[in-house]
């Protein structure tokens, strides 16, 4: 299994509706990314992860996003072989408590049966997630979905205190991730225990970053 390092990971994502949709965006960020320093990439969908993988050094996070599953980012195996075969090193897969295609167990199952050399990244809302996806020895827990299931909804981002909490219950290596936007809230999950922290929206997604001044100029001087 190829290593990950502890330091900044770069989320190179896009969603629908968003007003770029090419792959050369992902990939120039991605580069950036690897430029800068950044000890890996996270992008979705296999023709991502290719086109990001002939493109950087660094090791690269793939994942899919089905909005057909409560369980969204890769809940198949199908969905892990992809992005594994366009050349993921890691697969994120959706570890809550969420409605699933596939028990996690067979899913995790599968998947080490047949990529015996790729890691899996357990993305997860709350401790009861981590404590229930421990059992399969996922090689790292992120703190993705915080926030986007029923049972966190209105959690304030970034939660750092399931960053604490996580890293001190779990010997599994723990990736802080979800609306770290600051310096000073990098240093502080670093702080708490992360082994790494995700960055997505706040550099990847900037007509995000345009609209919030563009808001702020018609609400104050328009």
């Amino acid at each position: 299994m190829r290593k990950l390092p502890r330091g900044i990971i770069i989320s190179c994502q896009l969603e629908p509706g968003d007003p770029v949709q090419d792959v050369s965006f992902i990939v120039n960020m991605a580069r950036s990314a690897d430029y800068a320093g950044a000890v890996a990439v996270r992008t979705n969908n296999a023709d991502h992860v290719r086109a990001v993988k002939d493109s950087v050094s660094i090791p690269v996070i793939g994942l899919v996003k089905d909005r057909n599953y409560q369980a969204f980012i890769t809940p198949t195996f199908e969905h892990a072989r992809d992005v594994i075969k366009a050349g993921a090193d890691f697969v994120a897969i959706d570890c809550t408590r969420s409605e699933r295609p596939v028990q996690l167990k067979t899913l995790f199952e599968e998947i080490r049966s047949s990529f015996p050399d790729v890691g899996i990244i357990a993305d997860i809302a709350d401790e009861a997630d981590a404590e229930l996806v421990s059992a399969l020895r996922p090689d790292f827990i992120a703190t993705t979905l915080c926030g986007y299931t029923p049972y966190t909804l209105g959690c304030s981002l970034p939660n750092i205190e399931l960053v604490r909490g996580l890293s001190r219950k779990m010997s599994i290596p723990i990736i802080a991730e979800g609306g770290y936007t600051t310096l000073e809230e990098v240093q502080n999950a670093f702080q708490n225990g992360a082994y790494a922290v995700v960055i997505g929206t706040a550099i990847t997604r900037p007509w995000i970053t345009i609209k919030k001044f563009v808001d702020l100029f018609y609400k104050k001087f328009n």
